[in-house]
């Protein structure tokens, strides 16, 4: 009697994907570690300190940190439906829409480095920042920050009034709006505050109102009082700084995608090669979308 053999289909060992993915996926895994600690130390020092440098304050503008994150949703869709073209077989189609991606992976990184050049131009940069307190408990420190910095608001708005010291004198609305800080700052040192809470609420208000009158004004080179700003431009700096480096990353394996199409070694067995490319790419986009409102929003 015959007997139907039946043959069994091996055993795969392993996890049900392919090696790269697995591979990528681990590599993600220590990616997410990294920005983590980053992000999460971020966090700590922000919920830690009693005051904290504002967008407006450190020249961060919201619309344009919304802009470069519209600009990487759109490079996420376009990356997918390359993935898309290629598994179909449509190479010139993937080439166009890795085109588009890394157009937009390079206006990105544009607009961020407007962002860095603002930063530069006014001395928005760890250790660079001179007036980083509001502190005005004279018990703490025989020349607190906030004391030194109402000092030399004082002087320069007194140069500024007189024209002297090679500043030109200012005159009209810009002129009363100057005066009446320093009149306000001979009032707030002819009477001492009570209290070092109230020091620094003095201190505050100053600082405040210069900014205010500067932002109207940005001819006046008059200094204010950015929170702790030199621990907040490190945290920007390598954050972002770290960001735009894993953004140029993914800009350099695109250039590698169409230079493969633009030779013709682009082909349908390549699917696996974008796709893991595009998991990057998301992983990148993701971690912008937790910057954007932990820098530019909160």
């Amino acid at each position: 009697m015959a007997h139907a053999v039946v043959e069994e289909r091996p055993l795969h060992m392993g996890l049900p994907i392919s090696h790269g993915k697995l591979a990528m996926w681990l590599f993600l895994v220590t990616e997410i570690m990294f920005f983590t600690g980053l992000i999460g130390t971020y966090i700590v020092l922000r919920n830690g300190s009693k005051y904290w440098a504002t967008p407006e304050q450190v020249h961060l503008i919201e619309w344009i940190g919304a802009l470069n994150t519209f600009v990487l949703i759109c490079s996420s869709l376009t990356v997918v439906l390359a993935h898309s073209a290629i598994a179909r077989g449509d190479v010139k189609t993937t080439a166009l829409y890795i085109a588009i991606t890394l157009a937009l992976g390079g206006v990105f990184l544009v607009i961020k480095a407007v962002e860095y050049k603002s930063k530069f131009e006014h001395k928005v940069l760890p250790g660079q920042i001179r007036y980083d307190r509001y502190d005005a408990e004279v018990s703490r420190s025989t020349n607190p920050d906030g004391i030194q910095y109402r000092r030399n608001v004082r002087n320069l708005l007194a140069e500024m009034l007189e024209g002297k010291e090679g500043h030109a004198a200012v005159t009209g609305p810009v002129k009363e709006k100057c005066q009446r800080i320093y009149d306000e700052i001979k009032s707030q040192e002819s009477k001492p505050a009570g209290s070092a809470k109230a020091a620094e609420e003095q201190v505050k208000k100053i600082s405040e109102e210069v900014q205010h009158l500067v932002h109207e004004h940005p001819e006046l080179h008059l200094p204010y009082i950015i929170p702790y700003g030199n621990m907040w431009a490190s945290c920007y700096f390598v954050m972002t700084g770290f960001h735009a480096l894993h953004v140029l990353g993914g800009l350099v394996v695109f250039v590698i995608i169409l230079i493969k199409a633009g030779i013709g070694s682009l082909e349908v067995q390549h699917s696996s090669f974008i796709e893991l490319t595009g998991l990057y790419w998301h992983f990148v986009d993701i971690v912008w979308i937790f910057l954007f409102p932990l820098l530019y929003l909160v």
